[in-house]
């Protein structure tokens, strides 16, 4: 083989290792990572104007629900759970 060849050969087998820990490193990172759901609030009244309201109306609601956001237009609170 020459030894332009080589290099080539050489260059493409590194490419490939990075290639390789890229995508591994993504896949690590996103099996720790916790998809969140979110569905309207069954009991918050009105619109929501406060984060703090809406998380602990979501709380009460439910032991599943992890939290609560304002969303949408008008706001209107969703809750927030593990999927």
């Amino acid at each position: 083989m020459e030894p332009h060849s080589r290099r080539n050969l050489s260059a493409a087998a590194a490419a490939a290792v990075v290639l390789l820990l890229v995508t591994v490193t993504a896949e690590m990172a996103s099996v720790g990572a916790a998809a969140t759901c979110k569905h309207l609030s069954g009991t918050f009244q009105g619109m929501c104007g406060s984060a703090n309201q809406c998380i602990a109306t979501c709380e009460a609601e439910s032991r599943d629900n992890i939290g609560g956001e304002c969303d949408g237009f008008p706001f209107r609170c969703y809750c927030l759970t593990n999927c």
